[in-house]
């Protein structure tokens, strides 16, 4: 009898079809990652191009960003607000809203503080006497350690809705009473008796938007001759696109963020940035 050598025989056909199975399932499985891949080289590709558009825009505006003053004025006693920042909710919808107007002052002191802030006594540290300070209320007890600025006497606002006008004071308190979050004391006025006003414009640019770049312009007008007569011009970028998974408030995080996504970036905190402004260009009277 005849015998085939070992090895020389074809595989049995079911082996066969098994190894040719799996060999097709590993190509078709690095076809899928291949897909993959590139969906996701794709996807980052997209957003390198969205970030260096942002980027180079967001560094355009900037250069037009900063503060102007043409004159300033000693011993202002008290100042009209023309607008003020209203209240937004605690992680409000506000600040995930690409077209919210006021984004760019995202951490600005609102409604009642907002008002107040112009009220307030800072108090300068010791140890660095050119720095800005933090804001108090006017009895803040330094026990001579920090010098103190004091804000203007009263300001001046209208009614949101009828457009009435009153005078705003810091209301009657013990003494040491924080006065964060406290109403101020409104007397009904006939008249204006403020020459100066802070007035400001929220930029909303809607391509600036689809970028997330907002931005506004203080100004600070001489209501007798209608001069302007200083302007502080801001732009923040918030570079997440608004992305909120990791908790984040994306209007929030881009106006407290730092130099890198807000200009000009002021030290410190931001939520005080109108007053400490306007207080460079009407200097409050100090003393009595």
């Amino acid at each position: 009898m005849l015998h085939e050598p070992i090895g020389t025989r074809a595989p049995a056909r079911p082996l066969r079809q098994w190894v040719l199975g799996l060999l097709a399932a590993a190509l078709l499985l690095t076809g899928r990652e291949s897909q993959a891949d590139k969906e996701q080289k794709a996807a980052d590709a997209a957003y390198r191009e969205k970030l260096a558009k942002a980027q180079a825009i967001f560094a355009e505006r900037c250069k037009t960003a900063g503060v102007v003053i043409h004159r300033t004025v000693k011993d202002v006693e008290s100042i009209e607000l023309t607008k003020v920042r209203q209240p937004v909710p605690w992680g409000g919808k506000e600040y995930f809203d690409p077209m919210w107007t006021e984004a760019a002052m995202a951490g600005e002191y609102r409604g009642h503080d907002y008002i107040n802030q112009f009220l307030m006594t800072e108090s300068i540290d010791w140890r660095q006497p050119d720095s800005r300070g933090t804001l108090n209320s006017p009895d803040f007890d330094t026990r001579s350690r920090y010098p103190l600025k004091r804000g203007y006497r009263f300001v001046e606002i209208k009614g949101e809705r009828d457009g009435a006008r009153f005078r705003a004071q810091l209301g009657p308190h013990p003494p040491g009473t924080n006065l964060w979050g406290k109403a101020p004391k409104l007397t009904p006025l006939t008249a204006s008796a403020t020459r100066y006003a802070l007035d400001f414009e929220d930029l909303v640019d809607p391509e600036d938007r689809k970028l997330w770049i907002a931005g506004t312009v203080l100004k600070v007008v001489d209501k007798q001759t209608g001069e302007v007569i200083a302007q502080l011009t801001r732009f923040v970028w918030d570079s997440g696109f608004g992305v909120s998974t990791t908790g984040r408030w994306p209007w929030q995080h881009a106006a407290t963020h730092g130099s890198d996504r807000e200009c000009p970036s002021p030290p410190g905190v931001k939520n005080d940035i109108s007053r400490k402004f306007v207080d460079t260009v009407l200097i409050p009277k100090q003393g009595d």
